[in-house]
């Protein structure tokens, strides 16, 4: 080309480029590809795009297009589509051999062993290095390829998006189904949480000391039992590998920061302050509801009324609209030195609960495998494969019922090992239900 074609320093082999070829030009240029007879008839699958620039000389050359040359395309664009990949590497040595032979780069004498690396790429040299160096040089000569400083340029607008939005009309999407089918119920797991659940019902008879207000043993107990009961819910159907798993994980990560912070700190009037705090809040949806033209349906006004009044009159309850601890969740498991279990789950988990879109994109979409869409997301099932949270959510509660035994001890069952059989015999007694007097 290069000796047949004098203004081949002015050419290049781009399809804008290519469009402005006289006829000498283009047979001079393909006359080897074109003749081979199968590159030829791959080459056809270029005339099912309208738009390509250069469409009509390729069209007084090739056999129209069948059905067929669209999976031809879609394979060649896939191959392409990770500008990393061998065969993406492959055309853009290409682009850069041209201008190398075009004269439009040079080399000095001590890159002679570069350059001849580049001449027999990729059979000679480190492909760890020449590799690299082709795709970097070929990015910094796109301004020469596409002419962006020449104001006097006569190549066609740039078609990438014309491209993608013609092929993308033309072809259907193929979406990918989410990995991982979905989980059954964890039945042995399920029967293990509820059986832990009835020994830490008994554990608790077994440790009041009163039947008055007392926050460290309510709460202590009230945090571990919700977060095994959020678990067994989970557990009984798909959620456990859902979107939802992972708010209810979430969840049981901060009953565990906050069971583990407020046994750290052993202080009376903290425990107080957590069950003042949920109180306030109940008190506060109560009046929100009371002056609401629309009550939700899930609301029970009457069961928020006697939650806000159980510990005492809510007249005498504060509203606290701040944190119960003055303190973020974060500083709360830094503090009980449960800095661990914050990085591990509650950013990803907290994901899923506040909308983030990392969490929408894993939930409600998937990848259209379709090449010629650029493999876009588009919405998919709802998604019941993902990784469930249950294992995690039993250790989460073992590390609870380690926390709780500090305070109060001998409560050596943990969900995993093999629990004392309940029988009537051993089974704690429950305080009998008081005669109503007359």
């Amino acid at each position: 080309m290069r000796q047949r074609l004098e203004n081949h320093s002015e050419l290049f082999i781009t399809h804008n480029f290519i469009s402005r070829f006289s006829q000498h030009e283009f047979d001079v240029a393909f006359q080897n590809v074109l003749s081979d007879d199968q590159a030829k008839s791959a080459l056809s699958a270029l005339l099912l795009i309208e738009g390509l620039p250069d469409r009509a000389q390729w069209e007084t050359r090739l056999d129209p297009p069948q059905s067929s040359h669209w999976e031809i395309l879609a394979k060649a664009v896939a191959v392409c589509f990770d500008h990393q990949s061998q065969k993406a590497t492959d055309i853009r040595w290409i682009k850069l051999v041209y201008f190398i032979i075009s004269g439009r780069v040079n080399f000095s004498s001590g890159q002679a062993d570069l350059l001849e690396s580049i001449r027999l790429y990729p059979d000679h040299g480190d492909m760890r290095m020449v590799r690299p160096f082709i795709r970097a040089t070929e990015i910094s000569l796109r301004m020469m390829e596409f002419k962006e400083n020449d104001a006097n340029s006569d190549l066609p607008d740039p078609h990438q998006e014309s491209f993608w939005n013609e092929v993308y009309k033309k072809t259907r999407c193929i979406p990918r189904g989410h990995e991982g089918n979905p989980h059954i119920k964890e039945k042995k797991k399920i029967v293990e949480l509820i059986r832990i659940a009835d020994l830490i019902n008994s554990h608790f008879h077994s440790t009041i000391t009163h039947t008055g207000l007392d926050a460290r043993h309510d709460s202590s107990f009230g945090l571990i039992l919700y977060a095994i009961d959020l678990l067994i819910e989970s557990a009984s159907s798909y959620s456990h590998t859902s979107a939802i798993g992972r708010s209810t994980l979430r969840t049981i990560v901060e009953c565990f920061i906050t069971l583990s912070y407020l046994i750290s700190k052993n202080d009376a009037s903290l425990w107080l302050k957590h069950r003042d705090h949920g109180n306030g809040q109940t008190k506060l949806s109560l009046l929100k509801n009371l002056s609401a033209d629309n009550v939700p349906r899930f609301v029970d006004l009457e069961l928020l009324e006697a939650l806000a009044n159980e510990d005492q009159w809510m007249e005498f309850s504060d509203i606290n609209l701040g944190s119960w601890s003055s303190k973020n969740l974060r500083e709360m498991a830094i503090d009980s030195n449960m800095k661990d279990v914050y990085d591990s789950y509650y950013d990803l988990c907290s994901g899923y609960t506040h909308g983030h879109w990392s969490a929408i994109r894993n939930s409600t979409f998937t990848t259209c495998v379709n090449p010629l869409h650029r493999f876009h997301r588009i919405p998919a099932p709802i998604n019941f494969g993902m990784r469930s949270i249950v294992d995690d959510g039993i250790i989460l509660v073992n590390r609870m019922l380690d926390e709780l035994e500090k305070i109060y001890p001998k409560f050596e069952y943990r969900i995993g090992t093999k629990l004392k059989t309940t029988t009537k015999r051993n089974r704690p007694k429950r305080p009998r239900k008081a005669r109503a007097s007359l």
